[in-house]
């Protein structure tokens, strides 16, 4: 790994250490706690969503550079039923389904991508989520009909920004 990659890797995980502050304990929320006693701990998410049933979504994203994003999900009375890192080769694997999964449960599942590129020709849309595997950064390319809004396949790679190739 040369030099210069080295220190923009030290210099970005430093940043994301003191960005962390905040969505490590957004990932500490116990079940129970009132709305107000997340926004105490955890900030103020950076987006809300309602999913099927009428359940709440608070989503902490640290991107579009960041590898994280914790939902933390409400019932009706506003209390925490549970709170996860979403980002996970295991949720990708488990929850994207080709010809099936649409562009609106990847939202819920994931909440929002780190980059959406479209590809007219092709008809279709990449929506890239950055992700830790372990320690190795990874990305995530959810390939997306542009027409019906259903996942066509997704691909899991190392992120090249942080891959060293031995000539």
């Amino acid at each position: 790994m040369t030099a210069l990659r080295l220190l923009r890797r030290g210099a970005a995980l430093a940043l994301l250490s003191g960005l962390l502050g905040c969505a490590l304990n957004a990932g500490r929320i116990a079940p129970g706690l009132s709305a107000a006693e997340v926004r105490s701990l955890a900030g103020t998410p950076t987006e809300q969503r309602t999913l099927p049933g009428g359940v709440k979504a608070w989503y902490y994203e640290m991107g579009p550079e960041g590898w994280t994003t914790y939902r933390v999900r409400l019932d009706a009375n506003e209390r925490v039923l549970d709170s996860e890192q979403v980002l996970t080769e295991k949720n990708f694997r488990t929850q994207l389904v080709a010809d099936s999964t649409t562009r609106e449960q990847i939202l819920e599942a994931f909440g929002r991508p780190a980059l959406v590129t479209r590809f007219p020709n092709l008809t279709e849309e990449v929506w890239t989520y950055r992700y830790l595997d372990g320690t190795r950064e990874m990305l995530n390319d959810i390939h997306i009909a542009a027409a019906t809004g259903v996942v066509r396949t997704y691909n899991l790679y190392p992120d090249p920004a942080y891959t060293v190739y031995l000539a």
